[in-house]
């Protein structure tokens, strides 16, 4: 990130770097293009070899050698592993906003393999400004900005609540602070976590701190997750590869398909849908699946898919509450949602009067939820949802896997330059909770 401390490898088979955030390129001196495809060993050494923690000896590209602090971070999946590469002290960070576009990417990118939180606050931790998205998985819910900052210290175990305590003071008194804690999330089962951070200053003279949580509850012993769950995990993971596995097959035959092209293409996002469902539930077991995960999964799926789309505006008020879906109801609502994105994404007007933003809005009320999406455009002649007249492959789907009263689609003109698609989901199907909604 900006004091450039911190810097992330995700390293794949053969030692070949597969991933590495903006700060990690500045450390290394080289680009995170260059990076991405070397193996490790073009770049520098552990010390010693192989070493969980150690050294990391940097070949400059001009020949220079110098040492940062190396730690390898267990990660979910095989062949994989993070390592984090720490400078004792900061480098001089680059201009611009580039490094921490970088690190977003970066943590996104692997957020479906480890366990790593980075985050960038003031030595109190009580002002975050940047949280990485694997905190969800540690603490067991959303990070969301303006949370009060008790969502850290709250889980802890109360007999490590002191550790905590020093390891703030001593991050207040400008030292690399260093400490390993329990905690108790929403799940209930208890971690041992491992937490380093150092202080700095800021280009404006503002006292920041950057640290890196990992989850280590293996190194202290402490009983694994019910086989059950590992089972179901690992379950949900072979769903989802053989699913996206299909997806490639079909998006691979839909280029040389001509006329039957596009529908190939829809019959790759429907699909994709689902493993999305599955890549949840592997990365976090069988809680609850919540809407705005579910649709921000989704939303990622289908820009993929279509990478030259309209831009996606997701308007989300503040006081709107969250919703768990029923894991019965997961893979409908997933499917009916991607037609729904699909469908303003594929035929949204590009270049009309109202601009050719794509915005999804989301409101609640006692029992039922509405999910609008609005995109530029008009309805085809002909088409009239509510009497099933002039649907396409996508709506005809929809239409099948509505479930009145409890899911409607209302479909229609907004304004003239303006289509708006609105799911109507009611209780016990899906109902409010309350954490606040935040589609990151």
């Amino acid at each position: 990130m900006q004091d450039c401390h911190y810097g992330c490898l995700l390293i794949g088979p053969g030692n070949r770097i597969l991933g590495a955030s903006g700060s990690a390129a500045h450390l290394l001196n080289r680009s995170g293009q260059i990076l991405v495809g070397q193996r490790l060993e073009s770049i520098g050494r552990r010390e010693p070899a192989g070493a969980p923690h150690g050294g990391f000896i940097v070949s400059g590209p001009e020949g220079e050698l110098r040492t940062l602090t190396c730690q390898q971070l267990p990660t979910e999946e095989p062949g994989l592993q993070l390592l984090v590469l720490r400078a004792d002290a900061p480098l001089a960070p680059e201009p611009g906003p580039a490094s921490w576009a970088a690190a977003e990417a970066f943590f996104h990118s692997i957020d479906h393999s480890t366990r790593a939180v980075l985050w960038v606050s003031d030595p109190a931790l009580e002002q975050f400004i940047y949280v990485s998205p694997a905190f969800r998985h540690l603490w067991g819910r959303p990070w969301k900005a303006g949370q009060a900052p008790g969502i850290w210290r709250d889980p802890i175990v109360e007999e490590d609540l002191p550790r905590v305590q020093a390891f703030i003071e001593t991050l207040q008194a400008g030292q690399v602070a260093e400490t390993e804690v329990r905690i108790r999330p929403r799940d209930g089962r208890e971690r041992w976590l491992w937490a380093h951070a150092c202080p700095w200053t800021d280009s404006q003279r503002q006292a920041r701190v950057t640290g890196m949580v990992a989850d280590i509850t293996a190194r202290h012993g402490s009983a694994a997750e019910p086989h059950w769950e590992a089972l179901l995990r690992e379950g949900h993971h072979r769903i989802k590869n053989s699913l996206q596995g299909l997806a490639a097959l079909l998006h691979r035959h839909a280029s040389t398909a001509g006329a039957q092209g596009a529908v190939l293409t829809e019959a790759v996002g429907q699909v994709r849908a689902i493993a999305a469902v599955h890549d949840l539930y592997s990365r976090q077991g069988q809680p609850p699946v919540t809407l705005t995960e579910l649709l921000a999964t989704l939303v990622k799926s289908v820009e993929g898919l279509y990478p030259d789309h309209s831009p996606i505006e997701r308007i989300t008020p503040p006081d709107i509450e969250d919703t768990a879906i029923p894991s019965r109801e997961v893979v409908p609502l997933a499917i009916m949602i991607n037609e729904l994105l699909t469908n303003a994404v594929k035929y949204g007007a590009a270049g009309s009067a109202s601009g050719d933003t794509i915005r999804i809005h989301i409101q609640t009320d006692e029992d039922s939820v509405n999910l609008s999406i609005d995109n530029p455009g008009t309805l085809p002649h002909g088409l009239d949802f509510e009497r099933r007249q002039g649907l396409g492959n996508g709506l005809q789907l929809m239409a099948a896997l509505l479930n009145p009263p409890h899911t409607r689609l209302s479909l229609g003109q907004l304004i003239p330059e303006t289509v708006r698609a609105t799911l109507h989901v009611a209780a016990p199907l899906i109902r409010p909770q309350h954490d606040l909604l935040h589609v990151p």
